[in-house]
């Protein structure tokens, strides 16, 4: 209903002019690192290792305000690498753990985090396909939900011999979200595979990431940087 945009609108607005910090320990800055590694690259690295780069509502507003820069004119790079810090994730999925100190009230989690964190998380999903850099997902670690969300629609996906993959929102009760009925229906033309993983939350593990479809390409965790630095070469 209108009344019912308007009241989104406002929270939205009141949540953006509010310190950052009330949804986390960390500062907004640190939480996504925006690297131009040439005038032709840049990388998103999602940098929360203390929740397995987890994804809550300061960092989609980093991704997004970028994202938006973009769009109003700052020079558009032909690339845009998105990796995760740490070593062991990529980004394990969106910050339930936020969304529960919200929903109960818990000191320094502002309670309309719980009615805009799945519309801020889609919108930034739905903006990173259509941003105008080649998108080139690093999925080294635990690469789950949000964190699929924010990727799977990179024409480029890298698995490792670290990824772990999976869709468990079925274990929460709740349904694969963030686009996942159109993508797990899709992988290999086949929807029993995607039906699959969706019911079952199954996780998938390193080259068969690739051999399941999911992945389009595997690099051993050891050669990234130099994979890195090479495609930064190429790139002109």
């Amino acid at each position: 209903s209108i009344q019912s945009s308007k009241t989104l609108h406002r929270g939205i607005q009141l949540l953006q002019s509010r310190s950052q910090r009330q949804f986390g320990s960390e500062s907004q800055g640190e939480k996504v690192l925006l690297e131009s590694l040439s005038d032709q690259v840049f990388e998103f690295k999602l940098n929360k290792n203390a929740a397995l780069n987890a994804i809550d509502l300061d960092m989609m507003e980093i991704i997004n305000s970028q994202l938006l820069r973009w769009k109003k004119g700052e020079k558009v790079p032909k690339v845009a690498f998105i990796s995760g810090t740490g070593g062991k994730a990529f980004c394990a999925g969106g910050d339930i753990v936020s969304l529960y100190n919200s929903h109960i009230g818990k000191e320094g989690f502002a309670p309309e985090l719980k009615h805009l964190f799945f519309h801020k998380e889609y919108h930034m999903d739905y903006q990173l396909t259509k941003m105008a850099p080649l998108q080139v997902a690093i999925w080294n670690g635990f690469v789950m939900g949000g964190g699929v969300g924010v990727s799977c629609h990179a024409p480029i996906r890298i698995a490792t011999d670290n990824t772990v993959y999976a869709m468990p929102e079925t274990g929460i009760g709740l349904f694969p979200d963030v686009g996942g009925s159109y993508f797990l229906s899709r992988l290999r033309n086949n929807i029993s595979l995607g039906m699959y993983l969706g019911l079952t939350g199954q996780r998938i593990k390193s080259r068969d990431l690739v051999n399941w479809g999911v992945a389009t390409h595997f690099v051993p965790s050891d050669k990234l940087e130099p994979m890195r630095e090479e495609m930064v070469k190429q790139v002109d």
